[in-house]
């Protein structure tokens, strides 16, 4: 028990400084391969298709405890009784197919934003070359007026394998042309660049808005950092982008319930703006037909592998109809 002043003073703190101070107060031990699995039993989590020492094998050469229970996420628990808090109908394969499906969509995600980061730099280096009010420099200057991307590609003149342009730009002047600066900026300095052109020139056609680049960059950063992406199905607290709201409510398949509950489950949110972008924007025809093939090969055939897992848990099937409706519509 802790004294008065002490349950006063911690209750009186704000969420934030609570979560941080349990996080001292309550950590948690490393556990064991041997206390995992245990813990994971006193969960109501079954090993019904592997052994155990299956399942301590996958924990210990192919994921991680951490990332791998993220997938709990998507399953209720028990209410109450004998069994309560325990997860409802979970077992360990169910987590580990989750947790593949969630690798090959990262994967196949990526590779789609690269394509786009592509088609992007070609849509706006080919709009300035025919814009007559600009040089191809001044928009670098607006862009990045604190210079603060120009002096992190020089920080990185000795790793990047870009040195050799770094090189030609180098301080105190970073004269930057369009062309060069495409070549060395991430995706975020990128969308913040095509902000600032769209918002210098607004009357430019056939570009398009860059509000639905940032979907697609906090996708593609979440998938390059390997976090999980469908661990949180239930979540549906999200922002709606409201031009994306009105292009899902003209897909005849997809009720209008149904989008107004998944498009506010960001990363489905956030998938939806990219197949958008990517069927309407990525004008290479062989991309296009690769991509397709990929997208179909993943939601109509690996993930439906194993469909048997899943049939009893609304969250996870409701979902992947909704997204594979996405698939056959845009492409």
């Amino acid at each position: 028990m802790y004294p008065l002043k002490v349950v006063i003073a911690y209750k009186n703190l704000s969420k934030n400084i609570r979560d941080s101070v349990d996080s001292v107060l309550f950590a948690k031990r490393l556990y064991s391969a041997d206390e995992l699995v245990k813990h994971m039993q006193s969960k109501g989590i079954t090993f019904n298709y592997l052994t155990i020492d299956e399942a301590k094998h996958f924990l210990m050469e192919h994921n991680y405890y951490f990332k791998f229970a993220a997938y709990r996420s998507n399953y209720d628990k028990v209410p109450k009784g004998p069994l309560k808090g325990q997860y409802k109908s979970l077992d360990f394969s169910y987590l580990k197919e989750l947790s593949i499906i969630d690798m090959h969509l990262r994967y196949l995600i990526l590779d789609m934003c690269l394509d786009i980061e592509h088609q992007l730099k070609v849509m706006l280096i080919n709009d300035i070359m025919k814009n007559p009010d600009e040089d191809g420099y001044n928009i670098i200057n607006l862009a990045d007026e604190d210079r603060k991307n120009r002096s992190n590609f020089y920080k990185r003149i000795d790793t990047s394998y870009s040195s050799s342009l770094i090189k030609k730009y180098q301080p105190p002047f970073f004269h930057y042309p369009i062309w060069a600066y495409c070549e060395l900026v991430d995706f975020g300095g990128l969308c913040k660049l095509y902000k600032t052109y769209l918002k210098t020139y607004p009357n430019r056609r056939g570009l398009p808005k860059y509000n639905f680049l940032y979907p697609i960059r906090n996708l593609r950063n979440a998938s390059a950092h390997s976090n999980c992406l469908i661990n949180k199905i239930p979540s549906n607290s999200g922002n709606v982008n409201a031009d994306i709201n009105n292009i899902v409510a003209r897909i005849p398949t997809i009720s209008t319930n149904s989008r107004l509950k998944y498009l506010r489950v960001q990363p489905i949110h956030d998938f939806t703006v990219l197949l958008f972008w990517y069927s309407t924007y990525v004008k290479s025809e062989g991309l296009q037909r690769t991509r397709k093939k990929d997208l179909y090969q993943l939601f109509f055939k690996r993930m439906l592998e194993h469909r048997d897992y899943f049939i009893q848990n609304n969250y996870i099937t409701h979902a992947y109809l909704f997204c594979s409706k996405l698939v056959k519509y845009f492409f």
